[in-house]
């Protein structure tokens, strides 16, 4: 799961990002499946807010209002 999340910070410009979910799971070293479970691992932790489009394969995430202010604080 941290491995995803240093992922998906990799992908957010500001406190959003997308990318292809094959991507993210060659990334990961997951398979797609496995990378949709610990999305919604992400998202239940409240770390995040997931979009996910079956018919692209896209995924698109806004990180959460606990997570942006802390890492605001870590960049300052």
């Amino acid at each position: 799961m941290q491995l995803t999340a240093v992922v998906l910070a990799t992908y957010t410009s500001g406190a959003a990002g997308s990318t292809d979910i094959e991507v993210l799971a060659r990334l990961c070293c997951h398979s797609p499946h496995q990378a949709e479970e610990l999305l919604d691992r992400l998202v239940v932790s409240r770390s995040l807010c997931l979009a996910y489009c079956r018919d692209t394969d896209e995924v698109a995430w806004r990180l959460s209002l606990q997570v942006r202010v802390g890492r605001a604080a870590v960049q300052q």
